[in-house]
């Protein structure tokens, strides 16, 4: 070949590489803007206070999709493009994409894909399958927006770390509205007209407290983990103040699923900060924060209290609790007896074991709890033990446990059981719940809850598996439990996969009492995003 030949080809390789990168930088700025324009949109958009809010929350949240995406599947395609059409790359095209293939995580959502599209053809149910019941819009649309969150920040998420700023400056004021909202100081203008009670139900710009709740626990682990393992000062700092504020809005939310999403997430954190001395005084400290957040809030409520606010158990026994100040003592003293052992050598396998003792532990609880719960609701228990137990509701199984859970979860199963072989495997529908009762449920449930509508099962896991089936289910929780484990493994690499996979353990747990919808899904796909890409990244640079 003639050098005229060769420096000719050269120029054409050099273009089309040029011209890849400029679309790869694209997709990148505009994963990046769609995401943050997201980020915002959701945490603070309401057309009229709190009157609709979820669908004005899921309007704002729909046209940041709808406005965004198009520009970028139509970068997605040129690139695409102009990739199959280098044929002098073609080698190196596929070596790469046999290192960096999919995923377990990434065949998990493309297999949820799938069959959650599948359930829209079993169920029946189509116009309800594609764009969910009202006030709730959680049908094939919005998965199909969950794994594109997913699969956009997973591959051209580079500008990562703005984007996590658009959501924790969001989420940081978002958090102070509402401790600003429990001591009935409201900045916003949006407790105007309504009455104690209802001001109790509703908090910050998120809406009904519960809904609120969803979000805090989500965004809280990733300020949660700055102040753990940033190293720069600055930001350790500044994840300090987020995390009390956002402590602070935990232990006045008045919602108990919570405190289980914070025992997942924390346990999390103690599992990966068990392997330094620095990272494990940390630990303790947000420990010792939480519990002296709770106590300065206590007094905090009683400047403008709230005689319409009910607390719920364990808000009570935080806030008011005589064992929270001995709890407080306890990490005091850890973190002191930690101080004083500063220069003495660091055993880190034995306090690794530590870690994995307390999940073992945590485990053991839950086995012990629902044992109890069983026992109890059978009348087995008698005694002192059955009467201390019967003075704690959520030990007393019955159709009002849970705020009625009990007996919406007795009827999901009850329903689930009786459904065909079509159903059980590829369900009635995305958010398609409410519309399979009123087909095959009606009277039944008419007869528990009159003209109300049971629009999920109060358990986003329980509801996943009667919506989609049995594999949809399956591939659903896989998404979540492979990327939690793949991002804990290797955790080191990058303190954000801790943070992510810490945000996920938090959202299963809480969901476990609650449900999907626009305050929560949405982060959480694109926290998981996040921890992909950065573990492809590492995982890239280290080859």
């Amino acid at each position: 070949m003639s050098n005229k030949v060769k420096k000719a080809q050269n120029r054409k390789n050099a273009a089309g590489v040029s011209k890849q990168g400029l679309l790869e930088m694209s997709m990148e700025y505009i994963t990046a803007a769609i995401m943050a324009a997201m980020c915002i949109a959701v945490s603070f958009y309401a057309k009229d206070g709190y009157n609709q809010i979820g669908n004005a929350k899921f309007a704002a949240y729909r046209m940041v999709m709808l406005t965004g995406f198009p520009f970028f599947l139509a970068a997605d395609v040129v690139w695409l493009s102009v990739r199959l059409h280098d044929r002098r790359r073609e080698q190196e095209l596929c070596l790469k994409g046999l290192k960096e293939g999919l995923s377990t995580t990434d065949f998990c959502v493309f297999a949820y894909l799938l069959f959650s599209a599948v359930s829209v053809i079993s169920g029946g149910f189509y116009e309800d399958a594609l764009w969910g019941s009202f006030g709730w819009n959680m049908g094939w649309m919005s998965q199909l927006s969950f794994v594109l969150i997913y699969l956009s920040v997973s591959r051209f998420g580079r500008n990562y770390r703005g984007i996590l700023l658009a959501f924790c400056g969001s989420a940081f004021m978002v958090f102070l509205i509402a401790v600003l909202h429990r001591m009935l100081i409201d900045p916003i203008g949006f407790y105007e007209g309504l009455n104690g009670s209802q001001m109790a139900q509703f908090l910050s710009t998120m809406g009904q407290a519960t809904w609120y709740a969803s979000y805090l626990v989500v965004a809280l682990p990733v300020g949660v983990a700055i102040f753990l393992f940033a190293e720069k000062s600055l930001w350790r700092a500044l994840g300090g103040v987020y995390t009390v504020v956002g402590f602070a809005s935990l232990v006045t939310q008045n919602s108990d699923s919570a405190y289980f999403a914070l025992a997942g997430f924390m346990l999390v954190f103690l599992l990966v900060c068990t392997k330094k001395r620095e990272t494990l005084n940390r630990f303790a400290e947000v420990c010792t924060l939480f519990f002296a957040v709770g106590k300065v809030m206590h007094f905090l409520m009683q400047i403008h209290p709230n005689p319409d606010l009910e607390y719920d158990f364990v808000t009570n026994l935080i806030l008011n609790g005589k064992i929270t100040w001995i709890l407080l003592g306890f990490c005091l003293l850890f973190c002191f007896f930690l101080y004083v052992r500063r220069n003495r050598p660091y055993q880190a396998v034995r306090m690794r074991w530590v870690g994995r003792a307390a999940v073992f532990a945590a485990a053991a609880v839950l086995i012990i709890m629902v044992t109890l719960i069983v026992l109890q609701s059978r009348g087995v228990l008698s005694g002192g033990l059955g009467e201390t137990l019967s003075a704690v509701s959520y030990f007393n199984w019955n159709d009002a446990w849970g705020n009625g859970r009990g007996r919406i979860w007795s009827f999901a199963v009850k329903m689930f059981a009786g459904e065909s072989i079509r159903h059980k495997l590829f369900g009635v529908g995305p958010d398609c719940f409410s519309s399979y009762v009123a087909a095959a449920h009606g009277e039944e449930a008419y007869l528990l809850w009159g003209d109300k509508t049971l629009t999920n099962a109060h358990n986003e896991w329980l509801t996943t598996l009667v919506n989609t089936g049995i594999f949809g289910a399956v591939f659903y929780i896989g998404i979540f439990a492979t990327a939690v484990r793949r991002y804990l493994r290797a955790w080191q690499q990058d303190y954000l996969l801790a943070a992510a996979a810490a945000s996920a353990v938090s959202y299963m747990a809480y969901n476990f009492f609650c449900y999907q919808q626009v305050c929560c899904t949405p982060f959480v796909f694109l926290l998981l995003g996040v921890g992909e890409y950065v573990l492809r990244e590492r995982s890239r640079q280290a080859g």
